[in-house]
Formats: structure tokens, C-alpha cells, sequence
């Protein structure tokens, strides 16, 4: 009877564990589903020089080349590296974090030929040399009076 018991019990808690296993890979399934028509599209403007631009730095660029990215910060670029290689663009979409939004931005972000982030924040070594050139101007037009 103990047996039988012990059996009963453990096939209870297997049964569980079993539907989370079969959850977890229909939402993996679901990731790789085919790509929206939009964001093909969107790929499919790419010039091949952007194209292979953007592939270098998906396949070969370090942690901050991939978060000059639009939307890439530390973690999904730690899950392109992880992902890597690419084929294609469109293999992007299959990165954990990375959706169709974001796919899209990146593809703006390859066609304007990938301009820096850095141009909207200076940074404090900037901020410094500003100073420092104020600063013996003021210094000349002391001197000339």
C-alpha cells in the first residue's frame, strides 16, 4: 500500500513540472515563428554595405559596438554574444529581449549609417577642455587692457 502510495505521489508531482516543461517550449516555439511581413520588409531595404556593417558588429563587435545598438544595453548584448553567429539580420529576432520594435529601430539605426550615441552626451573630458579654453581667453582680454 505504501508503494502504491509513494507512486501516486510522485506521478502528482511530476504532472506539474511536466506542464511548465511543455509551456516553456511553446513559448520558445513561439519566438521562432517567422518574422512580421514589416520587419522582412524593413531588412530587405538594408543596402549591402549596411548589411554587411551591421553584420560585422553583430557577429564580431564587442560589448560596446552592440550597445551602440538602439535598444541594446548590457544584458541583450550579452544575448547577442550568446546567440552568435548570424546569418542574417532577420536572425536577430531569435535573441532573447528582441522583438520586432526593436528590430526596427536597429535597421533605422543601420540605414542612417550608424550614427554614435556619444553626439547627445558630452562627456565630462569635453565639458573640461571647454573650460580650459574660456578660460585664457579671459585671460588675454585682461591682458590687453
Amino acid at each position: 500500500m505504501k508503494y502504491i502510495l509513494t507512486v501516486l505521489l510522485l506521478i502528482g508531482f511530476t504532472l506539474p513540472s511536466a506542464e511548465a516543461e511543455a509551456a516553456a517550449k511553446k513559448k520558445a516555439a513561439a519566438k521562432v515563428e517567422a518574422p512580421s511581413t514589416e520587419v522582412e520588409a524593413a531588412a530587405k531595404t538594408l543596402t549591402p554595405t549596411q548589411k554587411t556593417k551591421l553584420m560585422e558588429i553583430l557577429n564580431k563587435g564587442d560589448d560596446a559596438a552592440l550597445q551602440s545598438l538602439p535598444g541594446i544595453g548590457e544584458t541583450r548584448a550579452k544575448a547577442v554574444v550568446k546567440g552568435r553567429p548570424f546569418a542574417e539580420p532577420l536572425d536577430l529576432l531569435k535573441v532573447e529581449g528582441i522583438g520586432d520594435a526593436t528590430f526596427a529601430r536597429i535597421v533605422s539605426h543601420a540605414k542612417a549609417d550608424f550614427p554614435e550615441k556619444a553626439k547627445k552626451k558630452a562627456s565630462p573630458k569635453a565639458e573640461g577642455e571647454d573650460s580650459k579654453k574660456k578660460a585664457p581667453t579671459a585671460e588675454k582680454k585682461t591682458a590687453k587692457e
